[in-house]
């Protein structure tokens, strides 16, 4: 990729866009916008929204929080953000009573291979593309882990709109759709922004189960699903373990229930229950090892093994259905997690049959861990679902 310490040559053509459009369409984006390199327009509102305990527990926030609103504190050369947009193709839900079939649900983005090693390789290829057209460009790629603003660019370069469910939509491509940047020294002439076409829909916040989603654009991630089943490492509140459903890694229904979604659902591929709808009892015996052979190239990985299983325990607490204790009454006793042991004591007493009990009683008298015991206690008692 080129890069140097000296500035390269500044270009307003508006050849350059659209040699720079073609070449992004070529790679599968396609959405391509262009944004001024300034202080983010929304800066100040997400230094409330981190003010306001939003985050939860993403530090690294607060920490880099500057220089995710400026790109010329990464990058002091910047002029422009080149902002890009590769489509996914959520396929439709199988016919499944996941209650009854014990299974799970995984967001349709984490299917196959991580989307930060797709889109980064083509953005890549992007910038040494650009870079022939102009070689003494600087140009520096990030894909959503880098101090970048994803959805600001997107905005501000015309690639969508801020939805209310806080995802960049566009009339075209709804939401399903993976962002990352370019910045580069190139000075080129800005998009005007999309219109934003929510109306007064508010289909995403009525509909998220544990009431995520707040007037304003404001996403609370204290209750976000896809927070705690991907970002958070602690034990899940309990007053959330029940709205949860079966999602063990991610949550699409912000997505799903979107109106400018519905038809790009609908309309793609067919069913995969193998791989939205995994067997819960399958996942709950995956030890560290198979883990990572599992998801070794998937984003499920981000989970880490324990958390992932801990999901795996709330799903099947929440399928009520008896023929998931013998799998739960295993890890309750073996799991050498005691984050995932307790979290399988929560879904032995959401079930609660005669056999859960059993399980529980045998594991109270062998627990050495206190949060864990704390959770037998209070599925045995009754408090814990």
């Amino acid at each position: 990729m080129p890069h140097t310490d000296v500035p390269g040559p500044r270009s307003d053509e508006p050849q350059l866009k659209e040699r720079i459009r073609i070449a992004a369409r070529r790679l599968g984006f396609e959405l391509c916008g262009f944004a001024r390199a300034a202080v983010a327009p929304h800066a100040e509102f997400m230094r409330q929204w981190v003010a306001d305990g939003n985050a939860a527990e993403m530090s690294y926030l607060q920490r880099g929080l500057a220089r995710r609103l400026d790109p010329r504190r990464v990058m002091p050369a910047a002029r422009s953000v080149i902002t890009v947009g590769y489509r996914y193709h959520p396929p439709p839900l199988p016919p499944i009573e996941w209650q009854r079939e014990l299974r799970g649900r995984i967001a349709a983005y984490a299917l196959g291979t991580d989307y930060h090693l797709i889109v980064a390789e083509k953005l890549r290829t992007l910038a040494v593309q650009i870079g022939a057209l102009r070689p003494a460009a600087l140009l520096r790629p990030y894909v959503d882990t880098g101090p970048t603003v994803d959805r600001e660019w997107a905005a501000l370069g015309g690639a969508g709109w801020f939805g209310k469910n806080t995802n960049i939509l566009h009339t075209g491509a709804g939401s399903y759709f993976f962002l990352g940047e370019l910045l580069t020294d190139l000075a080129l002439e800005p998009d005007p922004p999309m219109a934003d076409h929510c109306g007064t829909c508010t289909r995403c916040l009525d509909l998220c189960p544990t009431a995520a989603l707040k007037p304003g654009y404001v996403l609370d991630a204290r209750l976000c699903i896809s927070y705690l089943t991907i970002e958070y490492r602690g034990a899940i509140p309990v007053g959330l373990r029940s709205k949860m459903g079966n999602w063990i890694f991610g949550c699409d229904i912000c997505q799903e229930v979107c109106p400018w979604n519905d038809k790009l659902v609908r309309g793609h591929g067919a069913p995969d229950a193998a791989a939205l709808l995994p067997y819960l009892p399958d996942l709950a015996r995956l030890g560290e090892a198979q883990f990572r052979n599992r998801f070794r190239r998937g984003a499920i990985r981000r989970a880490k093994r324990e958390g992932f299983v801990r999901n795996v325990m709330v799903a099947l607490g929440n399928t009520q259905n008896p023929a998931a204790v013998g799998v739960l009454a295993e890890a309750l006793l073996d799991d050498p997690s005691a984050l995932v042991r307790a979290h399988a004591a929560w879904a032995l007493g959401a079930i609660g049959s005669t056999r859960a009990r059993r399980a529980l009683e045998a594991a109270r008298r062998r627990e050495a861990d206190a949060a864990a015991r704390a959770e037998i206690h209070a599925a045995l008692d009754g408090s814990g679902p």
